[in-house]
């Protein structure tokens, strides 16, 4: 079970949510770099007589026109929304304070796109996106300091505790390795992880950035380069770069990353990369190739050979990318440049 939320008409409350493969993605807080899902319910969840707003409409807005699409557009004669819940893909705490201060984040976007005239777009964009939200959620401590505390205190980061009533960690440095709805739980030297009201914590520095790979000194040639930077790749790096291609891949957008060249795109023709993440788009969507088992080939070094070995199946397969992977195979994979740094 993961902590999130149920929405039923203008009400929202904490609940305790079992995730499945029915989940979907929910189009604004995904811009904003929280990975949420919604599920709807069965059923009306009891006597709906007395609603009269459906508070998950707004919520289901679309970034591109800030409108909820028509499956979403419930009251009048279609009647109350049905019961609907929501939690995290990554399983982090999602709560009922996450839940105000996104709407109230989407209110402000909407009045600001409502008043552009000719910049509606770059204003929306402006909006969108997860480093002008994170810098929103840390400018409201007073106003909503239980939500998003995995933006205010990110996984990693250096805090400092004050004013506990356990005078011994009043003064110490710490680093933040969970969560839960109201509070982040702490590593201190020498013990265990303690959960800590966000109150009592002080933002002494970001997460330090992945370490590069050691420089080898004997490293003599590009194979050995190859291997070496896949031993030193940490894999809990390699699955976030493979968790936002894919992600990426399902929502049909184009990855704007700078770690393309792991994928073997990385072609100055944009026709050729178009073609090679077509063939990607096939394995992830029909060929079942998860994040996860991109990662692994990837911390292995194996990457490219299991990604043509499964071209070559997706290219006797019926599926709508197949044509695409009958043509890589046809120009012996010529479109792909793979880790060209």
């Amino acid at each position: 079970m993961v902590p999130g939320v149920r929405v039923h008409g203008p009400d929202a409350r904490d609940a305790e949510v079992k995730l499945d493969e029915t989940f979907r993605q929910v189009p604004v807080p995904t811009r904003l770099g929280v990975p949420l899902l919604y599920k709807i319910q069965s059923g009306t969840g009891g006597d709906d007589s007395s609603i009269r707003s459906n508070a998950i409409v707004r919520f289901m807005s679309d970034p591109d026109d800030g409108f909820a699409p028509d499956e979403w557009q419930y009251g009048g004669s279609r009647g109350p929304a049905p019961p609907v819940v929501l939690a995290r893909k990554d399983q982090l705490p999602f709560s009922t304070h996450d839940w105000d201060l996104v709407n109230e984040y989407m209110s402000e976007w909407m009045e600001e796109c409502g008043e552009a005239e000719e910049n509606r777009k770059e204003m929306s964009d402006s909006f969108l996106n997860p480093s002008a939200f994170q810098r929103y959620v840390r400018s409201k401590p007073e106003e909503h300091p239980l939500a998003f505390l995995s933006m205010q205190f990110p996984l990693g980061c250096t805090v400092i505790a004050e004013g506990l009533s356990v005078q011994e960690l009043n003064g110490k440095e710490g680093t933040v390795k969970q969560y839960s709805r109201e509070r982040v739980g702490v590593q201190f030297r020498d013990r265990p992880v303690t959960a800590l009201k966000p109150e009592r914590l002080k933002l002494l520095c970001e997460a330090p950035e992945p370490e590069p790979p050691a420089k080898r000194q004997d490293v003599r040639n590009e194979k050995q380069r190859k291997e070496a930077r896949w031993q030193d790749l940490e894999r809990q790096e390699a699955l976030q770069i493979c968790r936002r291609f894919v992600q990426c891949l399902n929502e049909d957008q184009y990855p704007e990353m700078g770690d393309l060249h792991l994928f073997g795109i990385g072609n100055d023709y944009q026709q050729r990369n178009m073609e090679v993440l077509a063939v990607w788009q096939g394995l992830v969507k029909h060929k079942d190739f998860t994040a996860e088992n991109i990662a692994e080939e990837m911390v292995k070094g194996c990457l490219q050979r299991r990604f043509e070995e499964l071209t070559e199946q997706l290219a006797e397969s019926r599926t709508p990318n197949s044509t695409y992977a009958k043509d890589l195979l046809a120009a012996n994979f010529a479109a792909t440049e793979w880790d060209e740094l």
